[in-house]
């Protein structure tokens, strides 16, 4: 019974913190019967409260971050596996410059 009470408190607590939050008065103001909170909170943003602003910038920036890496995954399960000369010679042959600090065609 308690692990279940602590599960309900913790699953609480987000969505009363989004009570609180920097935009709740600002998505009353403006949005209150938007469809697409986020875009109308968008759209007024020049109207936003400065902690709404640096609140949205945050999530902005978090949104950037996850794609990038999201990206970066993305080409590095893509890039290109193939073997590699194991000589300086096979390098200079397969146009490939040798990397004398790894031992490798770099």
């Amino acid at each position: 019974m308690n692990h279940l009470t602590v599960v309900i408190i913790a699953l609480l607590i987000p969505a009363t913190a989004m009570a609180k939050g920097e935009c709740k008065q600002d998505r009353l103001t403006f949005c209150k019967h938007a469809a697409h909170v986020a875009a109308c909170l968008d759209k007024h943003k020049a109207q936003l409260s400065e902690a709404c602003k640096a609140k949205q910038a945050r999530a902005k920036a978090k949104k950037n971050t996850e794609e990038s890496a999201k990206r970066g995954k993305q080409e590095g399960a893509t890039a290109q596996s193939g073997a590699q000369p194991l000589t300086k010679e096979g390098c200079k042959t397969a146009g490939m410059k040798w990397n004398y600090q790894s031992n490798v065609c770099g």
